[in-house]
């Protein structure tokens, strides 16, 4: 093993040899397989992680299952999946759930991402307020198209519940993913569309809009693009923190791939993602 990977392991390695008996010992937190399921919003910044991950750890196989928010908690506290990356953290429901089952599931942080209001390139308008997102998904504007991942998703549950206080939205189109939302605000004129930031990486032919919350005395919106820095001091409004569920308790390598997410090295992957680091401090470059 390299001597730089040994920062992220080490953690999980004095678990093994202190923690656990002869049994446990068989397992690794660098080799074997995984199936790991994650977000739709995230899938780009842990497609990278695994990428990096599977090449310093050449014994280590890890299949990425692409889920809804609601999807991947279900299958967590069903104990159908080992672990889940999610765009949110439990809601009441799935709380009460866990606390009926007294199963204990662990949960660490993982990086701080966003909902994006987003339109087409060639679209005028440049930002929106968080009360105009109000009126708009609670349907009392009209005459624009606006286009939201299925009730499931993070994104729904996040609009639901941070924006409009939980109340369902209302005149909105509701679509299959966020891949769909994306396309469908590509080919409707007078359209938007809200996804997880990390789904329009490198996606062409559209333009966030800048989000605007607070007022200063003299009247004035200040608006915000969702930058990192943005992100990780969450002065952007529509912020939200991501959280990793392990529903395993040995330390094999659900416990080693979480450990690196949240090391130094998966969390400036996570800044080169355009997200927020939340669990180390790391420089970023303007």
């Amino acid at each position: 093993m390299k001597k730089n990977n040994l920062f992220f392991i080490a953690p999980i390695l004095f678990v093994l040899i202190f923690g656990y008996g002869c049994q446990e010992r068989k397992l690794s937190p660098i080799k074997g397989s995984l199936k790991c399921y994650v977000d739709e919003s995230l899938y780009n910044v842990v497609k990278t992680a695994r990428d990096t991950f599977v090449v310093h750890y050449k014994e280590s196989k890890i299949d990425l299952v692409t889920v809804k928010a609601r999807e991947g908690i279900a299958a967590i506290l069903n104990d159908s999946a080992s672990i889940f990356i999610s765009s949110r953290d439990l809601n009441a429901e799935e709380k009460s759930f866990l606390d009926k089952k007294r199963s204990e599931i662990r949960r660490f942080k993982f990086c701080y991402d966003a909902v994006v209001p987003f339109v087409q390139e060639n679209d005028s308008k440049e930002n929106i307020t968080l009360i105009e997102i109000k009126k708009i998904l609670s349907g009392e504007t009209k005459g624009i198209n606006v286009f939201v991942p299925e009730h499931n998703s993070g994104v729904y549950e996040y609009l639901k519940t941070k924006v409009l206080e939980n109340k369902e939205l209302q005149n909105v189109s509701i679509v299959k993913s966020e891949e769909e939302v994306i396309n469908k605000v590509k080919s409707s004129k007078k359209s938007l569309g809200f996804v997880g930031l990390n789904s329009l990486e490198n996606v062409k032919g559209i333009k966030i809009l800048e989000v605007g919350s607070k007022i200063r005395s003299d009247g004035e919106v200040l608006y915000y693009k969702p930058y990192v820095a943005y992100l990780t001091t969450q002065t952007y409004p529509l912020v939200r923190t991501t959280t990793i569920f392990i529903n395993d308790f040995g330390i094999g390598l659900p416990a080693g791939f979480s450990t690196f997410l949240t090391s130094y090295e998966g969390q400036k992957l996570v800044s080169q993602n355009n997200l927020g680091p939340a669990t180390v401090p790391v420089k970023m470059v303007y």
